[in-house]
Formats: structure tokens, C-alpha cells, sequence
């Protein structure tokens, strides 16, 4: 095994490509991995790792997933928006970042979907990842691995990142033709996957967690209501800092004076215009 620990050879090979880690940053995965190991979180109360959008939230789990081997986690699970080109993507980002592990064959990464029967050797002898899209079979795919394909997994230290955490984690619907309320598919697949393991840490990441903030401690059912939604507010939350070169909506949306180049990136619509865009003569809406 090389020497050194799996974040700080993240480090170095970041540094190699141009990129060095910078210390917020560097101080954001220290601290996320200190509240992971020193919180209880779970189904109800995970981790926020909390960024805005195009920040370097992807780098920032990169590098808490590393930290975490260095403290005892062996598993990573990585959850992706529902489709696969963005699976693919991340699969192929994390095999990128991670080459010089994989190199040393400390680690591995798989797609859910694409799984190889896994020796003991490598269970036991090796950091994994395993990507999965947030899609029912992709789920039941994840959830088989740990329950019955691999049991041995089920009591490993287990690192669930959950990106773009309220895109579809998150979510309970209307039964159609009933008053019952059930919880979305994806949501409740995470839910059992986090049941089967001994040991999980939860942490989820996203640009826009107000659902995730505005749940309440707990949900009341009514007699005969089908409710199964289990409230997931975040234990700790974490911030991803902004890079220097980061441009987003206070540079879009803020307020500026007239020199400078931010000013001109918007101007106002007129109603005139508006009306003459509606439909059937609807009334303007303000627009900026």
C-alpha cells in the first residue's frame, strides 16, 4: 500500500494537475468528516454539505469521501439524479480523481448497474464505490448488493452521499384515487438501504435544501392513513466555500453601479413587451 493517507494523496495529485486544494476548502472536508463522526446521522438526521450552484460541491465530497477512508469509513455510495449520462458521468469523474488509488489497487468504483461478483480480497481489501442514479432499479439494484448479493458489506463503515438531495431523495406523493400519502419510491429505497447497513453516515448534498430545512420534527397520521414519510431535517450543515473565480446570482441578480460590468448583464421588460409575448391577452407578469 502507498504511503500516506487517501486525502492527502488527493491533495498532492490535485496540486500535479493544476488545481491545489486551497485551505477553506481543505478546512470544509476536515470539519465535514468531523461531524460525520461525531454526530448520529441517519434516515432522519443527515449531514448538509451545502453549496451553491457550480461551487465545487463535487470536488468538496470527493474529498470528504477520501478523508473518510483515512477514518475508518471502507464504503462510499454515491447517489446521482436519475439519469444515466449523469451516472456515467460521476463514475467516470470519481474514477478520474481517484486513478492513483486505483492505480495502487486500493480502491474501486462501480456503476450499481454493472457490478462484478466481488471476491473477499476485494471486499475486504479495498475502498469501494459504488455510483447509483436515484431510479428504481438502480435502487433495488443497491439495496439487493448489501441485503443478499454481498452481505459482508452490511457491516462496513458506510459513507452514503446523497447529491442533489432534494431532487428526488426527498419526495411523497398523493395515492391517485385515494387520500392516502406515500412515500416517493426513491425516498423510500434510500430508507431501506440505510436500514440494512450496521454503520451508516449520511450526507447530503445540494444548492437548495429548503426542503429539506422546512420539514418538521415529526409527522402526524390520522387512522386509516397510509403515511410512511419519515421527516429528514440535517443534523449539521456544512458550507462549501467559493472559489475566486466563481460567478453566480449575486453577480447575475445583485445590485451594481452603472461601471460596472455586472450592471449590464439584465435589464427590465417592459409590460408592453410582456403583453405582446402572453397568451389570450393574460395579464403581465413581472419579469426581470
Amino acid at each position: 500500500m502507498a504511503s500516506g493517507g487517501f486525502y492527502d494523496r488527493l491533495k498532492v495529485s490535485r496540486a500535479e494537475g493544476g488545481s491545489p486544494e486551497g485551505e477553506e476548502l481543505e478546512a470544509c472536508v476536515e470539519n465535514t468528516v468531523a461531524a460525520l463522526l461525531s454526530s448520529e446521522t441517519d434516515a432522519r438526521r443527515p449531514g448538509m454539505l451545502l453549496g451553491k450552484i457550480q461551487s465545487g460541491k463535487t470536488r468538496a465530497f470527493l474529498g470528504i469521501i477520501a478523508s473518510a477512508f483515512d477514518n475508518g469509513f471502507d464504503v462510499a455510495v454515491v447517489l446521482t439524479k436519475g439519469t444515466k449520462t449523469l451516472a456515467q458521468q460521476t463514475v467516470n469523474r470519481i474514477s478520474k480523481e481517484y486513478r492513483v488509488f486505483r492505480d495502487a489497487e486500493e480502491l474501486a468504483v462501480f456503476d450499481i448497474m454493472n457490478v462484478p461478483n466481488l471476491t473477499d480480497w476485494e471486499i475486504d481489501g479495498h475502498k469501494l464505490i459504488f455510483v447509483a442514479k436515484k431510479e428504481t432499479n438502480n435502487m433495488r439494484r443497491l439495496v439487493k448488493l448489501f441485503a443478499e448479493t454481498h452481505t459482508r458489506l452490511r457491516s462496513k463503515r458506510v459513507l452514503i452521499v446523497d447529491d442533489e438531495a432534494d431532487f428526488a431523495s426527498i419526495r411523497f406523493t398523493k395515492k391517485k384515487g385515494s387520500n392516502d400519502i406515500e412515500q416517493g419510491r426513491i425516498a423510500d429505497r434510500i430508507d431501506e438501504l440505510r436500514r440494512e447497513l450496521s454503520s451508516p453516515a449520511v450526507l447530503q448534498v445540494t444548492a437548495t435544501p429548503y426542503s429539506l430545512y422546512l420539514q418538521p420534527d415529526e409527522y402526524e397520521t390520522t387512522p386509516g392513513q397510509n403515511f410512511t414519510f419519515e421527516p429528514k431535517r440535517p443534523a449539521f450543515t456544512q458550507l462549501v466555500p467559493i472559489h475566486g473565480g466563481y460567478v453566480g446570482g449575486d453577480e447575475y441578480f445583485g445590485e451594481h453601479e452603472e461601471d460596472a460590468p455586472e450592471f449590464y448583464l439584465w435589464h427590465p421588460v417592459s409590460d408592453d413587451e410582456l403583453t405582446a409575448l402572453q397568451k389570450g391577452g393574460s395579464p403581465p407578469r413581472p419579469y426581470r
